[in-house]
């Protein structure tokens, strides 16, 4: 995305985002343009790569709208960011955030957190316990959850269940994918600094953990 494209867009949003809310602009891989607020400043500098965690990072991965509460880990402050994609021809050429401080969001984490997630089966729907959940998948849009019974579908987006898995039990190791810390059995390297899960199911399912998580990934586990 070329730089001379920033003002253009500052213009078409300046109206409808409040003084108080910091705007960032990054092409496929770094920032372009930062303008932080009163109330919450990032301290991102043009050239700065988006990292892995970000509001940004994660609507450039899904290539969609993302509402993203972040932890202070990624930039020293936490804050929620609200992330839209831009495309070209297809292809996404870069990204708007807007960024606010989490007190100032009542609804920056908008999903409940439960105990359980409803799966639906054959003959109805399930609640599944969290903790007998192996895995959870997604393809072409349908969410799967992944438990010794079985397979079940679910409504939630990965985005959804983002806020609403516990971050103590599940990680999200790839795009299409969230697994359950304690059903792995064991952690196989893969190509390219990537790893590859094997699952304590029955199948002992393989799941992958891309290059995107595969750093984020080692060090939750601390490996």
């Amino acid at each position: 995305m070329e730089n001379t494209f920033v003002p253009e867009m500052l213009q078409m949003i300046g109206q409808a985002v409040p003084e108080e809310v910091s705007i960032a602009i990054s092409d496929g891989t770094q920032y372009l343009y930062y303008q932080p607020s009163s109330n919450i400043d990032l301290k991102i500098a043009p050239g700065d790569q988006v990292p892995v965690g970000s509001a940004t990072h994660k609507a450039l991965m899904e290539r969609g709208k993302v509402g993203h509460q972040v932890e202070s880990r990624i930039f020293g402050v936490p804050y929620y960011g609200l992330s839209l994609p831009l495309f070209k021809s297809g292809e996404v050429m870069g990204c708007i955030t807007a960024i606010y401080p989490l007190q100032s969001v009542p609804l920056a984490n908008p999903q409940p957190r439960l105990s359980f997630l409803i799966g639906k089966g054959e003959d109805g729907w399930l609640p599944i316990p969290l903790h007998e959940i192996v895995y959870i998948s997604s393809n072409e849009g349908k969410t799967l959850l992944h438990a010794a019974t079985g397979s079940y579908a679910n409504k939630y987006s990965m985005s959804e269940l983002e806020y609403m898995l516990p971050a103590e039990r599940f990680v999200r190791c790839h795009r299409s994918y969230f697994v359950n810390m304690e059903a792995i059995g064991f952690i196989h390297p893969h190509f390219h600094s990537t790893f590859l899960l094997e699952m304590k199911d029955k199948q002992k399912t393989r799941v992958p953990v891309s290059q995107t998580y595969a750093s984020a990934f080692r060090q939750l586990l601390g490996f």
